[in-house]
């Protein structure tokens, strides 16, 4: 009796794992099917709306329309630029805005250009929150030389005469971050007369540094004021950062920027300061730590955020250090695995779920989005090696670390904090 049951038990328990198989089969099926109607609409909505101008192939057409079905352009710009520039068109130009092509018609548009396939396929990773450093005088001169041939001596784009679109329009620098142009410089656009203008397989073999004057130009174009306020030297940014500092900062981090332990962390300091990139103090200071003391704040402009970056990096350190964050680096591993061990070994300073000081610990809140949208996961994994010098944070990593974890222990940690957020 008992060994009919359990066939009966194992009968109805198999025919379970077979519908649950069948129902996740038939909506992987129902997923492809979508996805393929929304390719097939979406190419219908750009053939009535977009291939007029940028042709059925969507690679253009020289002096009047981009190329927006090339690699590069695909791998560069994401949806919701595409988005944006759909509805809001570009100003000054014949790229009108097209309010009336929204919800699912612009996605299944941008769904028919995402189809498309490439022999040698690209991904690059934009960082919407670095922001250029650099002259605009010494820009203007490297744009009137490389770049207004065919973009006009402003960026006007195709109404100077040229092939390049108009790169120093409102429309254009609105929407794209810093890092698109950036990207844009460095890898062109395939098929077309755009090429690579950084390194060595350069037309111009710029330098980085040069690349970031050409969009600080292109930036002040626009905005003179911001153009006037780039011209401040160096001494002029230190001697404005410290009263800004005083003014704003110190109060938590101190007059010396080593912080309050169990208040707010150091960030004078040398390795924060060797690990944490312009744009990551920036973009801090802009829009605070959600869920804890740390404000946002918005009402302090970009030439004050830049002087309060070039005075605390102006503090003197002893045994001063480089250290390269690879901003592309992404963690793969186990959240699980990495849950225990962030417990072990993390959790008594941050708190078991990277709460912060809200969990009565000395360390910062590491597991709110706060944090997370702004640290790179090379960030992460660089602050585990190397620690915090002069606090309580060590490194954690190699034979000198309080917890020796190997590379595969710190990817498990990254993945592990990424799944908070």
């Amino acid at each position: 009796m008992k060994v009919v049951k359990q066939m009966k038990r194992a009968f109805r328990f198999g025919n379970s794992i077979l519908f649950q198989g069948l129902f996740i089969s038939s909506l992987l099926v129902v997923a492809k099917v979508d996805a393929a109607s929304a390719v097939d609409k979406g190419k219908t909505a750009y053939m009535m709306n977009c291939s007029p101008c940028h042709q059925a192939d969507a690679l253009g057409k020289v002096g009047f329309a981009p190329s927006i079905g090339s690699r590069d352009f695909l791998a560069i710009a994401d949806d919701k630029f595409i988005k944006t520039t759909v509805l809001k068109g570009r100003a000054g130009t014949s790229m009108m805005a097209r309010p009336d092509l929204k919800g699912e018609q612009l996605n299944n548009i941008v769904a028919y250009l995402r189809s498309f396939k490439f022999d040698t396929p690209l991904k690059v990773k934009v960082n919407k929150h670095w922001e250029a450093e650099g002259d605009y005088k010494k820009g203007k001169e490297i744009f009137k030389v490389t770049c207004a041939v065919c973009h006009g001596k402003k960026g006007e784009g195709y109404i100077s005469g040229g092939p390049g679109t108009g790169i120093g329009l409102k429309g254009f620098l609105d929407t794209v971050s810093d890092d698109y142009i950036y990207k844009t410089l460095e890898h062109g656009r395939s098929g077309t007369a755009m090429r690579p203008f950084i390194g060595a397989k350069g037309l111009s073999n710029l330098s980085k540094q040069e690349a970031e004057d050409v969009i600080v130009f292109l930036r002040g174009i626009n905005d003179e004021k911001s153009a006037k306020q780039n011209k401040l030297s160096k001494a002029d940014l230190i001697i404005k950062g410290k009263a800004q500092f005083m003014m704003n900062c110190s109060p938590c981090h101190q007059a010396d920027g080593k912080g309050k332990v169990g208040f707010a962390p150091s960030i004078i300091n040398r390795d924060f300061l060797a690990i944490a990139s312009n744009a990551f103090i920036r973009e801090t200071i802009k829009h605070g730590r959600p869920g804890t003391s740390m404000p946002a704040r918005a009402d302090l402009d970009k030439t004050t955020i830049k002087s309060i970056i070039t005075y605390m990096r102006s503090i003197p350190v002893k045994n001063p250090i480089s250290i390269n964050v690879n901003h592309n680096f992404e963690a793969t591993g186990s959240a699980k695995s990495g849950k225990a061990k962030f417990i072990q070994f993390c959790g008594y300073c941050h708190g078991n779920e990277g709460e912060g000081y809200l969990a009565g610990g000395a360390g910062p809140a590491i597991g709110k989005s706060g944090f997370l949208d702004v640290a790179s996961d090379d960030y992460i994994r660089q602050t585990i090696i190397h620690g915090r010098i002069g606090t309580a944070m060590k490194s954690f990593a190699g034979s000198s670390g309080l917890a020796n974890l190997n590379k595969q222990e710190i990817n498990d940690i990254i993945v592990f904090l990424r799944s908070l957020n």
